[in-house]
């Protein structure tokens, strides 16, 4: 595990081996038989522990599979076989004597098949570099759910915080720290380390630093926000000729790779989420209610909205969104109109349309 859980925690987030195994075995499954996946679909929607069991078993498998890339013997197949099946089962609650049985039944299903025993012929150079991807440490992945956040603790002891509906991948070597921000956002603290640079890749974006704090929000699939609590942070767009340096308060986005202008916000604003809160001082009204959103049930269509830029300050509980949504609509005079099946359509009243 790459990651550590505090306190309690770390028994209920951690799906059990026998859990890990059979998501393994139906992950494998529907990729050998693509008719397979509803049943694996179905087997992730039982729990959040089978969801998160089957998200370790992709995250393994996608090592696992890369074998097929690589042209192999038929000897080096079944060698590979046998040692990623044997690391699978050494993870596993199966004692020992039952790993050395399943040892013998593939080496002498080996040497039957083959006619002679493999000690003599070693991995070619291709069918290595693949045992050894197989038995590195495998990326995690983490997710929150709606309405869920959770605090997890790297093994060089920064810590990152996982804001409501966010999932990321987490790497760890001797020379770097990686994590890749699928969605949601992330409030990262870490340890200074300036042999080993800590990056935060999300779409277009590598966000890179060496001790800091700050904030990762992918806010769909095109648009990246980077704000900074405190430290410096190198903010690389792919397609951009040179990188991009933020400091405490500076907010930056990429949208498509382009970069945006740096912009300051306080900082009591940002990473207020982790406490439960939304802070906005003096906040224009068009980003108060983009930062509402992901705490609503609706998705907001505000481009009705006359006077956007009206500032907007005040705390707000993420788990009242819709009511904080109300109570904005009724401060600055915005109607609501639900269209489809949850896009929330605002408009200005006519009244304060300015002139």
């Amino acid at each position: 595990m790459l990651f550590r859980l505090e306190g309690d925690a770390l028994k209920d987030q951690q799906p059990d081996n026998r859990l890990l195994r059979d998501a393994f075995d139906l992950v494998v499954a529907a990729y050998e038989d693509p008719k397979r996946e509803p049943e694996l679909a179905a087997w992730r929607r039982r729990s959040l522990a089978h969801e998160r069991a089957a998200a370790q078993a992709e995250a393994k498998w996608e090592v696992m599979g890369r074998v097929e890339d690589v042209p192999l013997s038929r000897l080096d197949a079944l060698k590979l076989a046998i040692q990623v099946r044997l690391a699978r089962l050494s993870e596993s609650s199966v004692q020992p004597f039952a790993v050395l049985s399943v040892a013998a039944a593939l080496i002498a299903a080996v040497y039957l098949s083959l006619g002679h025993g493999f000690q003599s012929q070693p991995l070619s150079d291709a069918a290595q570099v693949r045992v050894e991807e197989a038995a590195i440490e495998l990326p995690e992945v983490y997710r929150t759910r709606r309405g869920q956040q959770r605090t997890v603790l790297l093994e060089d002891g920064s810590e990152v915080w996982l804001d409501w509906q966010t999932e990321l991948t987490v790497v760890m070597t001797d020379s770097e720290r990686e994590v890749q921000l699928r969605k949601g956002r992330a409030l990262f603290k870490v340890v200074s380390d300036a042999d080993r640079p800590f990056s935060v890749v999300s779409d277009d974006a590598v966000a890179t630093v060496i001790g800091t704090e700050f904030v990762v929000y992918r806010l769909d699939g095109q648009t990246v926000e980077i704000e900074v609590l405190e430290g410096a942070v190198r903010v690389q767009p792919e397609n951009a000729k040179a990188a991009t340096r933020l400091g405490a308060a500076d907010v930056l986005r990429i949208t498509e790779g382009e970069v945006g202008r740096i912009r300051s916000r306080p900082l009591a604003e940002i990473g207020s989420w982790r406490d439960g809160i939304l802070v906005f001082e003096q906040r224009p009204l068009i980003e108060a209610l983009e930062a509402l959103e992901p705490y609503t049930s609706y998705q907001i269509d505000a481009r009705h909205v006359f006077d956007s830029n009206r500032p907007v300050s005040g705390t707000f509980l993420l788990s009242k969104g819709d009511a904080a949504l109300r109570a904005i609509m009724q401060s600055y005079q915005l109607t609501g109109e639900v269209r489809g099946q949850n896009t929330l359509e605002l408009r200005s009243l006519a009244s304060v349309r300015p002139r």
